[in-house]
């Protein structure tokens, strides 16, 4: 057995499944479960937002990493991928060399192709717009404002805009080109087109987390997640906001 590959495999599971939005109870465990997979003694994992911390002993020698996660999304493919990986190594059908290859290979997944983001995203402002109470005709520009903010926002990641400040982007975006398709008499009712629209900026995920992971005590954790979901609330807010008032002063409420 090879403690240096036990340890890399660990901590790149942990890393996977942070970026990919895993609750950190189980970022905890799936990395212990890995590490005394291969029979290490006293494997410690501590999980955080932005960092991750891995430890264990082997033959009287103490092995431990940190790691600083920088970003995170929303990944289940590659977080089902992880756990699997993890399955496997409990159930002794993999050694840490092959646990460690398949992980770098989880980690260059790419998902979904830009176009199929494109059109979900689409169908999904559109479908919360009807939701919502919006008419077909809402539900049509919505879908166009959902490819637009889908196709802006995956510009923005490749050039590592700050996740915040691309929020606020994005959510005066959509609200712009609402009162626009609004004033040209494309939309009926701009609100339920711009909430609609807005569903695909709202943190689910972290809110989700933040709640998990307070729940079963890990606190540091859960106010990090609640934090991150109270600032993009905020940017939303102030997005939206902003470019509601500027359009009522200048242009009037016209629409």
């Amino acid at each position: 057995m090879k403690p240096d590959v036990v340890l890399k495999a660990g901590t790149l599971a942990g890393k996977i499944l942070l970026e990919s939005g895993a609750e950190t109870i189980r970022v905890e465990e799936t990395v212990t479960r890995i590490c005394e997979a291969f029979l290490v003694v006293d494997a410690n994992a501590f999980a955080t937002p932005t960092g991750l911390f891995v430890s264990f002993d082997y033959e009287d020698e103490t092995y431990s990493k940190v790691l600083r996660i920088k970003g995170s999304g929303i990944n289940l493919e590659k977080i089902n991928s992880v756990n699997d990986v993890s399955r496997k190594c409990n159930e002794k059908l993999i050694n840490e060399i092959e646990a460690y290859d398949k992980l770098k290979i989880i980690a260059q997944y790419q998902g979904y192709s830009s176009n199929i983001k494109l059109i979900a995203s689409g169908f999904a402002a559109l479908f919360f717009t009807l939701f919502f109470g919006g008419s077909f005709f809402d539900g049509c520009s919505a879908f166009l404002i959902g490819v637009s903010v889908q196709y802006i926002g995956a510009s923005m990641e490749r050039k590592n805009i700050n996740a915040i400040v691309k929020i606020m982007i994005l959510s005066a975006m959509l609200t712009c080109l609402t009162l626009i398709m609004t004033y040209i008499g494309l939309v009926d009712s701009k609100d339920k087109v711009i909430i609609g629209s807005l569903m695909l900026l709202v943190p689910g995920v972290a809110i989700t987390n933040a709640v998990r992971d307070s729940i079963s005590g890990d606190l540091l954790s859960g106010a990090t997640r609640a934090i991150e979901a109270f600032l993009i609330a905020i940017a939303l807010a102030l997005g939206a906001g902003v470019v509601l008032s500027l359009w009522m002063l200048y242009i009037g409420g016209g629409v």
